[in-house]
């Protein structure tokens, strides 16, 4: 029997304290309709598809880029390609503000 013992860093979310942008969000420059893709979810007849409206006005209608990281069930919504062929490419950019490192491991073969 071999036990192989590891030394594993401590796990967190490296997004916690980023800054994140983007050049577009749903809803900026007035209230729009959106519909979330969710083609991973199995869809039976009768079911809806989830579409809502995204306004950046409204406290519960709004998607902004930093609801993409804030542990909450909220998330960023793009707007929809249908407003324009500009947002076939929106960026998202975020700056984990910290110096990354990369550590390389090696899995052994057990003797016995």
């Amino acid at each position: 029997m071999c036990t192989l013992k590891g030394r594993f860093p401590h796990v967190f979310n490296l997004a916690t304290n980023a800054d994140i942008r983007t050049n577009a969000t749903c809803g900026e420059r007035g209230a729009e309709p959106f519909c979330k893709l969710v083609e991973h979810v199995k869809r039976r007849p009768g079911d809806r598809i989830q579409c809502g409206i995204c306004d950046d006005s409204s406290a519960t209608d709004r998607h902004p880029i930093n609801f993409a990281i804030d542990g909450s069930n909220r998330w960023w919504q793009s707007p929809t390609i249908a407003n324009g062929r500009e947002y076939n490419w929106v960026t998202i950019t975020l700056d984990l503000k910290q110096v990354g490192r990369v550590s390389a491991s090696a899995t052994l073969p057990c003797s016995g």
